[in-house]
């Protein structure tokens, strides 16, 4: 069954699974980089109100397409995700405080991403220039035990009363207690479970090199840390007048590697790419290349 046959296939399915009960409905969103998703979106009868959750319907249509369930057997958990996502007091908490500054200001935080990737959803966001990546503002919260974060637009400022420069204000107070730390990346790498590296290797020429120490920084809760640089008071202590590249590992942590005096772009931006391509799912990436802490000047920069 082609894709747009199994849209209508499940939206029929769950009509005739609720009867007049609900109404379903396919939505598309705007996620990072570009990206747009399918979703299905439930409201459920009885006073209920919508469930809550976006439920990515290309999930569905892969396991369907693969053998591994049915279009009965996707009726079924898409039902039970429903069921167990009704408005829940978090999912209801997190949309009152939505509305009203005082109560969201304290969860309010800056992100990274790509200006180039990102130019459709950066039309209606809040965003402020860094070199050729963006920083935007999301409204972060937990449901169901994960981090979730809603982006700001410029309607929300509206509502809130303030302007934009209030809100960056507010974001980066908040990034400087949010448990940023630079950690030795083995230390980092076990730390998440992975076997202990007994070394890191690059390709260049034929032989392989051991490279210098590298540096992980991220947030506490390893959600869009890549955010991190922007406390330059933090990447100072942390450099201490030296040289760095930084190679954006995604949206969510950036790697610090002494530079020297700057040689050896080339190696570390194909890195960049290379992992990119490789192990990044396309919503976390952040751009394609690495760039240069100067010490000296407390600068950074893009590498060509």
């Amino acid at each position: 069954m082609e894709y747009e046959a199994f849209k209508e296939s499940v939206l029929k399915g769950l009509q005739e699974k609720y009867g007049g009960h609900a109404t379903a409905r396919v939505e598309k969103i705007l996620k990072n980089n570009g990206k747009h998703h399918d979703g299905i979106v439930v409201e459920l009868g009885g006073g209920k109100g919508s469930t809550g959750m976006f439920i990515p319907l290309e999930w569905f249509y892969r396991l369907y397409d693969g053998g591994n369930t049915d279009m009965e057997g996707c009726i079924q958990i898409i039902a039970k995700v429903c069921e167990e996502h009704r408005e829940t007091d978090c999912v209801r908490e997190l949309l009152q405080k939505m509305v009203c500054w005082e109560r969201i200001k304290g969860d309010i935080y800056p992100v990274l991403l790509s200006t180039k990737e990102n130019r459709e959803m950066l039309e209606r966001v809040v965003s402020k220039q860094m070199l050729d990546m963006s920083v935007v503002y999301i409204a972060r919260g937990e449901i169901g035990g994960r981090c979730v974060g809603i982006k700001i637009d410029r309607r929300m400022l509206e509502i809130y009363g303030i302007s934009a420069e209030r809100l960056h204000k507010q974001a980066m107070e908040n990034l400087m207690n949010d448990g940023y730390q630079f950690r030795d990346i083995y230390r980092f790498v076990v730390e998440q479970g992975y076997p202990e590296p007994e070394k890191l290797e690059l390709e260049e020429a034929g032989k392989a090199e051991k490279t210098e120490k590298a540096y992980i920084l991220t947030n506490a809760v390893k959600f869009y840390g890549a955010a991190g640089i922007l406390d330059r008071k933090l990447v100072r202590e942390f450099a201490g007048g030296k040289n760095f590249f930084i190679l954006p590992s995604s949206v969510n942590e950036t790697i610090f590697v002494p530079a020297g005096d700057g040689s050896g772009v080339e190696i570390y931006s194909g890195m960049v790419k290379m992992v990119n391509e490789m192990d990044v799912d396309e919503e976390e990436r952040l751009t394609d290349h690495a760039y240069f802490y100067d010490g000296a000047a407390d600068e950074i920069r893009m590498c060509a």
